[in-house]
């Protein structure tokens, strides 16, 4: 199979040849762009298309990343962290005299060669924005205030969805309609390890309705949904699965979210886009220093058992796809090599 349909099958909660994995989706860039300001070592200052202005920097203290080499060092664009120097709306008459971002007619071209490229290549092509909980506060308010509007003016915190989700779905529906791209996915952490920043009946009043709408929206025009969030997010899931969402990503055990869970109560419903994952204890507790030993440390036994795991759990019946394949690269270790050779061996649905 080509890797779109092999995804594809995966979304529509078929067994296709293989699980899909990472390698097999490729991306078209974002909705909305940024303007670089001032860029230097380890750090980038940039405007939104919101008017905001946002620092990017290197933080290798504290985070992880995929990218690990073997000599224990990551690449420093994986360490990058978004702060927000400067908001949109400081005072709520400031969204009467900001703009919003528009369409722009030579980004559409631009995108559109590059998604019919990469279909020529057999990939599966998305484009991405930020979501619903997210844009408000990275684009127009900043994350506190975001949080007490949404407390102390729950009409107001609309207003500000409202603004910055409309254009952000438009333009998404132009590069649906125009270019191709395959699937839609927004981005935005909507909580932590602890639970959602929300609670649940906000996120039904709030966020819920411009989730359903998006999802209304990117089918109608034939293009998949999906979402990346990290948190613990079982006390929405079932107005996030009922929202209309293809897929969900990461799934991941950093969260305390149990792959085994998701796949029996919503399996059949959405699309689980996964990270690594380990059986979780009735606790939800982990180790995460033996959990980032186990993704990046030297013993690939460990690894592989929870590779298994992962695959076992998640891909009977379809609706799996793995985060965090291995990639090919020019020149890989013995390890990288047997990590490949297992993958490979485990992916492949039976006959």
């Amino acid at each position: 199979m080509k890797p779109i349909d092999r995804v594809c099958a995966a979304l529509y909660h078929e067994e296709p040849d293989k699980v899909p994995d990472g390698n097999d989706l490729a991306g078209a860039g974002a909705v909305v762009e940024r303007k670089v300001i001032k860029a230097g070592p380890g750090f980038c200052v940039w405007r939104s298309s919101f008017g905001s202005v946002h620092l990017d920097y290197v933080n290798p203290s504290t985070g992880c990343s995929a990218e690990v080499f073997d000599g224990g060092w990551v690449a420093p664009e994986n360490f990058v962290w978004w702060y927000t120097l400067a908001p949109a709306v400081r005072w709520p008459e400031d969204l009467e005299r900001i703009e919003q971002p528009k369409l722009d007619l030579d980004k559409v071209v631009e995108v559109k060669k590059q998604v019919a490229e990469l279909h020529r290549a057999g990939y599966f092509v998305m484009v991405g924005h930020h979501g619903v909980f997210d844009s408000p506060w990275r684009y127009l308010r900043g994350l506190e205030r975001w949080l007490m509007d949404i407390m102390r003016d729950p009409a107001f915190a609309r207003r500000l969805i409202e603004f910055a989700a409309k254009p952000q779905m438009e333009i998404a529906n132009a590069f649906i309609e125009e270019a191709g791209v395959d699937a839609v996915m927004i981005t935005g952490d909507q909580g932590t390890p602890e639970g959602p920043f929300i609670s649940p009946s906000r996120y039904r009043e709030l966020i819920y309705p411009w989730h359903r709408r998006l999802a209304e929206a990117y089918h109608k025009r034939g293009a998949f949904f999906l979402i990346h969030s990290h948190g613990y997010l079982m006390p929405i899931m079932d107005d996030m699965v009922r929202a209309g969402f293809d897929a969900i990503n990461p799934v991941s055990p950093l969260c305390r979210m149990s792959l085994a869970e998701m796949k029996e109560k919503y399996g059949d419903r959405v699309t689980l886009y996964a990270e690594l994952s380990l059986e979780m204890d009735p606790k939800r507790k982990i180790d995460t220093s033996k959990y980032t030993q186990i993704r990046y440390g030297s013993d690939l036994k460990p690894r592989i058992d929870a590779l298994t795991y992962t695959v076992k759990t998640a891909a009977p019946g379809g609706g799996f796809i793995f985060a965090e394949a291995p990639k090919r690269v020019a020149m890989m270790t013995k390890a990288q090599k047997s990590y490949m050779k297992a993958w490979e061996r485990l992916r492949r649905y039976p006959k």
